[in-house]
């Protein structure tokens, strides 16, 4: 099975906030503008990156922005802003939970590149602005889980056979005694939508981003391993109920009327399952990770180019994700 159809990405986090200020659950009015001057200007003067303040953004504008990752439910509607790389893979948050949250984000499992990325990052932000640093505990944060390196590692993996055969539970307890975390695709308190989790370190003190960067992909690698070998499994199993409901949902998001994102996601998880398990004939399943963000609320009224209520959109996602799977992914047989 390509590794690829199970790490859909990798993301490097860190965490930083600038000396003698308070961290931003404890800001005032004009020392939040002030930090969020200052952090957009550097951006934007040194890295020559976009920025905005999410006082100018639509709610729309918002929406889409979380919908896709470059901003997070945290950040501050007020006083918050962001930065962002011409191609998208780099964004930098002010006034989150700590003063500023950068991160990277890319295809498949290479977090070693994503950290030379946002290292480099990392190190104009430094040269142009005081970070809160200690000797001994490191970069200081707003929450104690992430002093040291203020770094989070992670990485998104679709996971449908260990999730149907009970196997996560148990790893995810065996990861958590080493350090590494399981969560839903939202991060920290989110559930699971589609069998997507994502791996990540638990803590940042005592260890190097290295060491980190490591053992999350170690994680990775044997997760990835052990859903290869309980897929097989499934193969061999011939199980008629959990085949006859693949094809059920295959159906179903190939010919419904409307749809919401929530059926979608269980729909196309079990789909993609079929794929893996060659009960479906897909070109790709790829398609399936950008249908993912195609298919939310704020994503789904851009691609209309008009408002859409509730059932509007629940119409026009059926509408598209047909037409996606149909004229592009199925093969003539």
């Amino acid at each position: 099975m390509d590794i690829n159809n199970v790490v859909l990405s990798s993301r490097i986090r860190l965490a930083r906030n600038i000396k003698d200020m308070p961290f931003p659950n404890r800001q005032t009015k004009s020392s939040a503008n002030y930090l969020l001057d200052l952090v957009l200007n550097v951006a934007k003067e040194n890295l020559d990156f976009e920025t905005f303040k999410m006082s100018n953004l639509s709610e729309e504008e918002i929406a889409t922005c979380m919908e896709n990752n470059i901003i997070s439910k945290d950040i501050d509607l007020n006083y918050g802003g962001y930065a962002i790389s011409s191609d998208e893979t780099v964004s930098i948050m002010v006034n989150e939970e700590d003063h500023i949250r950068m991160q990277c984000i890319i295809t498949g499992l290479n977090l070693k590149k994503v950290y030379d990325i946002i290292n480099d990052i990392d190190t104009v932000l430094m040269q142009n602005l005081d970070y809160a640093y200690d000797s001994e505990l490191g970069f200081l944060t707003a929450c104690p889980s992430n002093v040291g390196t203020g770094i989070r590692a992670s990485v998104m993996m679709f996971l449908p056979a260990l999730t149907i055969s009970g196997g996560l539970e148990e790893l995810s307890s065996t990861l958590k005694n080493l350090g590494i975390t399981i969560r839903g695709m939202s991060g920290e308190g989110s559930e699971s939508k589609g069998y997507i989790y994502q791996i990540s370190n638990e803590t940042t003190l005592g260890k190097s981003e290295k060491q980190i960067i490591q053992e999350v992909e170690s994680a990775v690698i044997k997760i990835y391993t052990l859903e290869a070998e309980t897929i097989d499994k499934i193969k061999e199993s011939n199980d008629v109920n959990l085949f006859d409901t693949i094809l059920r949902a295959f159906g179903t998001l190939t010919n419904c009327y409307k749809l919401s994102s929530s059926e979608y996601f269980e729909l196309s998880s079990l789909t993609k399952l079929g794929s893996e398990l060659g009960l479906i004939k897909l070109k790709h399943n790829d398609i399936f990770d950008e249908l993912n963000y195609a298919i939310k609320p704020a994503n789904l009224i851009k691609l209309s180019g008009k408002y859409l209520n509730e059932l509007e959109r629940d119409i026009f996602r059926a509408n598209y994700v047909k037409k996606m799977l149909k004229s592009e992914i199925l093969e003539d047989e």
